[in-house]
């Protein structure tokens, strides 16, 4: 291996080892980083992957989600094959990552400056005890209802981009995890998605039911709030954590109210192709200034909130949040996948 590529790597293998928050998004970035290098012919792709692998298994992330964005970082960097300087060979100059804008710091307007969240190893262990959406046969039938003829396509990409879980149906919840009517496994709230902050942290958890008759459809941890937290896709999770690729290009969001909604355009992600635009959900409190602070100036955002009363004055909300920085448009009426 070249000295030079070598010590870029070394360098960022290093910084994913030494990364304390916003492991997913340093994960990708590094594996972004040095897929570079490997869509060059500089390095080898397996020995990349298990150096990053290590180096993120370091930081707490579990394994199955960082492999997902080794993955996907390294075919993400193959795309720009990096070019290796003939000038430089000695080993500790250190790599040069591409220019990251990154968005103006949050301002604070009549938020609450500390919600209760659920405890943190409590969340990251109940999600890495939960399984894949395609090993449950009821989930796939609520898949299909949801997604018709693409509901095993839909569920494969579900689990490629880790976006929801199924909770098995004899794994011991955590307190929170429950309703007046019982634990979430006993009420049929068995699809759980990742509640993520402003920072690009997974702080909270929320349950879906895959019996359509139930109410109420969704579940927020017991005692605990969920205000200001969000679904992401990865690339919006990347995005909430302040990191704005420049292979991101159109700069488009979509934000969209509830998780099936939500599903529908993260779904559509494709593992070798550009990842956008970046796909937010929110259901009611989750959009706040923090929030809008992190859609970066100029883009476009498409706001997809449900067309009553309630959804036209969230719309309106959120348009409100983005003036005079980003294009902002409506969605039709239709356009939403069914609550």
């Amino acid at each position: 291996m070249n000295r030079y590529v070598e010590a870029a790597v070394d360098s960022e293998i290093q910084a994913l080892r030494n990364t304390s928050s916003g492991r997913a998004c340093a994960t990708f970035k590094a594996a972004a980083a040095i897929g570079g290098f490997v869509g060059a012919g500089e390095v080898d792709r397996s020995v990349a992957e298990r150096a990053l692998l290590s180096a993120a298994l370091e930081t707490g992330l579990p394994e199955r989600e960082a492999a997902g964005h080794i993955r996907r970082g390294i075919l993400r960097g193959e795309k720009t094959p990096r070019t290796v300087p003939a000038t430089v060979c000695h080993p500790n100059i250190k790599f040069r990552v591409p220019h990251i804008a990154r968005p103006a710091a949050p301002t604070w307007t009549h938020a609450d400056p500390s919600p209760v969240r659920p405890p943190q190893h409590e969340v990251s262990a109940h999600w890495a005890e939960s399984v894949p959406v395609s090993d449950a046969p009821e989930v796939a039938a609520w898949f299909t209802h949801r997604y018709g003829r693409a509901a095993t396509w839909s569920l494969q990409q579900a689990d490629l981009w880790d976006l929801a879980r199924v909770v098995p149906a004899g794994l011991r919840l955590p307190r929170w995890a429950r309703s007046q009517g019982g634990p979430w496994t006993c009420t049929g709230h068995r699809i759980i998605f990742r509640l993520w902050d402003h920072t690009g942290q997974a702080v909270s958890l929320r349950a879906r039911s895959t019996d359509g008759s139930t109410a109420p459809k969704s579940l927020a941890p017991a005692g605990y709030s969920v205000k200001g937290l969000v679904l992401a896709d990865p690339l919006a999770q990347q995005l909430l954590g302040g990191v704005f690729p420049t292979w991101w290009q159109p700069r488009q969001v979509i934000i969209a109210e509830g998780e099936p909604d939500w599903l529908l355009w993260a779904l559509r992600q494709r593992e070798a192709d550009e990842q956008g635009p970046a796909v937010l959900g929110i259901e009611s409190g989750a959009w706040s200034p923090q929030i809008a602070a992190r859609i970066p100036t100029g883009a476009s955002v498409v706001i997809r909130t449900h067309h009553d009363e309630p959804g036209r004055r969230y719309a309106q909300q959120i348009a409100a949040s983005l003036h005079g920085r980003c294009r902002v448009f409506r969605s039709s009426v239709g356009e939403e996948a069914s609550r």
